[in-house]
């Protein structure tokens, strides 16, 4: 019996997520399989790069030139393929933006059960995850032959690298789906650190007017930081939801994270309480951010902002 995880990749480079799913995998002492789906232009350097990764046994490679949209419906029919004809327990993927669209879709396609955004594996068949904002922590069982799972990144340290590569396997790629299409993939390029896989993040809310986005990018750029923003925030239209932080956006671990004008909404929290460190700024003494922060700073984000700026 084997593990099969769905890896994920940007611009040629597999994510940090999926080191940790490997990780995360190699709870259950089955061997472990990585999944590539990729065009052809990327297929064998993915590939090299997760033979490497610490714990992996095989890895499968599907290449073809549909596959570089990372359609969910292509994806998804694709791994039921593998897991079909392969000897699998598990299948497991990040509960990231690739995972939230792939997963259901092959839970859907299996007709069976998934557990979403696990943080722990208790045993084989038992997993707990968290509710609620996070304010619960839920343990489930799955009784079904082939167990779907995503796991929160951040509960996983990602795994490290091996010194000998595991075996490279070919497998032939399905037709497109040809009731799906790609229309348009929009989005601002940045130099910045990728908001899930970054040291240093800073967070701006609702208490950020639009004329201080300025001086908190120079910020971040001074700290080499990404940035994140609330909810309230998006809803204003001042940041794409690419950005958005929280139960219904990105989930984080950084080392450090500064919050910026940001009160400490539930949802919120639920995606940055992982964090090492907290430092938050807000005008008001009684905010709810400061109940979890590890510094806090009363004062107007308009003052401190460059000052840190100005000390750095």
């Amino acid at each position: 019996m084997a593990t099969l995880i769905l890896a994920e990749h940007v611009e040629g480079r597999l994510s940090e997520a999926t080191r940790s799913a490997v990780t995360a995998a190699r709870s259950f002492g089955c061997d472990i399989h990585v999944l590539i789906m990729a065009s052809e232009t990327c297929a064998e350097t993915l590939s090299q790069q997760a033979a490497f990764i610490e714990g992996v046994t095989r890895v499968l490679c599907v290449a073809a030139p549909h596959l570089e949209t990372q359609l969910a419906e292509d994806l998804a029919v694709q791994t039921q393929t593998v897991l079909e004809r392969g000897s699998y327990r598990y299948a497991l993927m990040s509960s990231g933006y690739e995972g939230k669209r792939v997963m259901p879709y092959l839970a859907a396609l299996r007709n069976t059960d998934l557990v979403t955004d696990l943080i722990k594996i208790e045993e084989e068949d038992t997993f707990v995850r968290p509710v609620y904002a996070g304010s619960l922590l839920v343990v489930e069982r799955l009784k079904s032959a082939v167990k779907l799972l995503s796991i929160r990144a951040s509960a996983f340290s990602p795994a490290g690298l091996q010194a000998m590569a595991a075996p490279i396997e070919m497998v032939a790629p399905l037709p497109p789906n040809l009731a799906v299409r790609l229309v348009e993939r929009s989005g601002k390029h940045s130099s910045r650190p990728e908001l899930s896989q970054a040291r240093i993040v800073i967070g701006y809310g609702l208490g950020v007017g639009k004329n201080e986005v300025p001086n908190i990018e120079k910020l971040a750029d001074k700290l080499n930081a990404a940035i994140g923003v609330t909810r309230a925030v998006v809803e204003e239209e001042m940041a794409s939801s690419e950005f958005l932080l929280g139960q219904t956006g990105k989930i984080i671990a950084p080392e450090l994270y500064i919050a910026l004008g940001i009160s400490g909404a539930v949802q919120h929290l639920a995606g940055i309480k992982d964090s090492k460190v907290i430092v938050a700024v807000n005008k008001d003494p009684n905010a709810p951010i400061f109940q979890i922060a590890n510094y806090g700073i009363v004062g107007d984000v308009r003052d401190v902002v460059p000052a840190l700026i100005e000390l750095l």
